[in-house]
């Protein structure tokens, strides 16, 4: 749970913050995104920074079963991860391609308030999670107990009834 926690406020405040962002500066971030849907470097760094951080969210949390929050976590590592793949193998026209097919100026407040509603969520989630009680310490191994001591023989009495002693030659 600590990583679903850790991970949840990073993507969340990240992506509250890129939300906010669009809806500050919506010129000048459309412009920005139309010179990079345009420049086969910018698609290779944004590719390859995306497989990174994609990669280490699925790599630290690739969680199925155990909820919704920790489904959306390992879900948006996965769409992070893919869309890098994509951007790095795909040429760039092609991607060009698609991104005029979406039409973010037409939807522009749509695309924002997408990464708005998830960070809020991912961020609330991570926030107000209670913490998951520490692993209880092991105890200190006991020693085992000592063995005890051995009982000093009795030395043999001469004409007693010890045991007859053997002579040595």
């Amino acid at each position: 749970m600590a990583t679903t926690q850790f991970l949840s406020r990073l993507i969340g405040l990240a992506a509250l913050i890129l939300s906010v962002a669009m809806f500050v500066d919506r010129a000048p971030m459309i412009a920005a995104i139309d010179l990079m849907a345009q420049d086969p470097a910018a698609l290779l760094l944004l590719g390859i920074a995306g497989i990174v951080a994609g990669l280490a969210i699925v790599l630290t949390h690739n969680v199925w079963k155990r909820g919704v929050w920790p489904l959306v976590v390992t879900l948006v590592g996965w769409l992070i991860l893919i869309r890098g793949i994509l951007m790095v193998t795909l040429p760039a026209e092609l991607i060009a391609r698609i991104y005029a097919a979406v039409h973010l100026a037409d939807y522009y407040y749509l695309y924002a308030v997408l990464p708005l509603a998830l960070g809020a969520y991912l961020t609330w989630r991570g926030f107000s999670a209670i913490p998951a009680p520490p692993l209880p310490r092991a105890a200190a191994p006991t020693p085992p107990p000592a063995p005890k001591p051995a009982k000093p023989k009795a030395p043999a009495q001469p004409g007693g009834g010890g045991r007859p002693q053997r002579r040595r030659r």
